[in-house]
């Protein structure tokens, strides 16, 4: 039986995606062409049912932190009513930080349906059932997208990231509350917190627009690397499926604009899965691997964590594979776990981490795949078996 988790043969598939196919923005053109060759390798592995699940989208996470700003310096226009444009102008502020909450965790974007520029684009659903009586469920998740160069994420402003996300949560929040307080009467407080948080905003704008001129990247490492560990662990898997945990393989797509992907695989089968114990592969690879245990989100406000049960099973697979050299530790980090353990359902990260601790080559040109370390994702795909076969032996 062949050894389908070495790392020469993983990289094969990262070559594929990041050189063959390049910059993969969701929903284009270039994300099909790889959703296309993840389809054609399922197939030639045996699997004969691959599910399609289609979806609307937009195609930059740009809509998600710019339409908020915009909306809550709006609002500040509706003072001119009096009392009651006060009371609107502040509920629209308040909403839109609101809205930026959700979003810093990869919840569901309330004012979506105001963006522009709708995309069509889906997940790959492939499956492999238990040998024996079915005791577990697991479900395997990398995404096909890639993001855009930001220079919010360069070496020298990336830790800067949590404060700057922070105050762009802050800003519209405040904002809000000084005009509702205004409604009620306030004084010259409430319109100096209302200017200062506006601002805050217009100075957010700027920021984020000046974010949105770059173009996508190769994204070798996010996610070239996640989709190259599971069609991997497919192959090892269909040669040799496990007793009593049927494992699914989630190909997801939009994780870049949102995790609109998951929220979409959670709503056709949330259901199903309200049980199962998800694995999510992020930027796996470099020569350090972890399991993430404590998700910081992009700012001070958020943030999240995986499930006790997730948890221990990775703690328990780390001690009894020690040879495997992977850890637990926390990271700024926002990924399909946070959609996950938002709407209430396990969730694990397997991540790479870079010489700074910090993820590398991060929404950076630099994300190629002359810059992946391929005994990285080996490790991870390796880890994560072992964490289904821990789990299989358990009754």
């Amino acid at each position: 039986m062949s050894d389908e988790l070495n790392a020469n043969a993983l990289m094969k598939h990262v070559q594929a995606l990041a050189q063959g196919v390049g910059p993969r923005p969701t929903g284009h053109a270039a994300e099909a062409v790889a959703q296309e060759y993840v389809r054609d390798t399922l197939h030639a592995l045996g699997f004969a049912a691959i599910e399609e699940m289609p979806f609307a989208t937009w195609d930059t996470w740009g809509y998600a932190t710019i339409t908020p700003n915009v909306l809550g310096l709006v609002g500040n226009w509706f003072g001119k009513l009096g009392g009651f444009g006060r009371l609107l102008g502040g509920a629209l502020s308040l909403f839109s930080g609101y809205h930026l909450l959700q979003a810093s965790d990869c919840g569901k974007q309330p004012l979506a349906f105001l963006y522009p520029n709708k995309k069509q684009t889906k997940n790959l659903l492939a499956r492999i059932p238990a040998t024996a009586e079915r005791r577990h469920r697991v479900v395997l998740v990398g995404h096909t997208d890639t993001n855009k160069h930001r220079q919010t994420f360069a070496p020298t402003m990336k830790r800067y990231l949590p404060f700057l996300d922070t105050l762009n949560i802050a800003f519209p929040l405040l904002n809000g509350a000084a005009q509702v307080a205004q409604a009620f009467g306030a004084g010259k407080w409430a319109e100096m917190l209302r200017k200062v948080s506006a601002g805050g905003m217009l100075v957010s704008l700027g920021l984020l627009l000046a974010d949105e001129l770059e173009g996508y990247v190769e994204g070798a490492n996010d996610n070239a690397t996640a989709v190259a560990a599971l069609l991997g662990l497919a192959a090892q898997l269909k040669q040799n499926p496990l007793a009593h945990t049927e494992v699914w393989f989630a190909f997801t797509s939009a994780e870049e604009v949102g995790c609109l992907g998951m929220h979409h695989l959670l709503d056709e089968y949330g259901h199903v899965l309200n049980n199962a114990y998800f694995i999510d592969f992020e930027m796996v690879g470099r020569q350090e691997i972890a399991y993430v245990t404590d998700h910081s989100s992009f700012s001070y406000l958020t943030g999240y964590k995986p499930d006790p049960e997730s948890a221990r099973l990775a703690q328990q697979t780390a001690q009894t594979h020690p040879q495997l050299e992977v850890n637990g530790r926390p990271m700024i980090i926002g990924e399909e776990v946070g959609a996950l353990r938002g709407r209430g359902y396990r969730g694990l990260c397997l991540v790479g981490v870079g010489d700074d601790g910090w993820l590398a080559n991060w929404h950076q040109y630099s994300d190629n795949y002359e810059n992946i370390q391929p005994a990285g994702i080996e490790r991870a795909a390796r880890f994560a078996l072992a964490m289904l076969q821990e789990l299989d032996a358990q009754s």
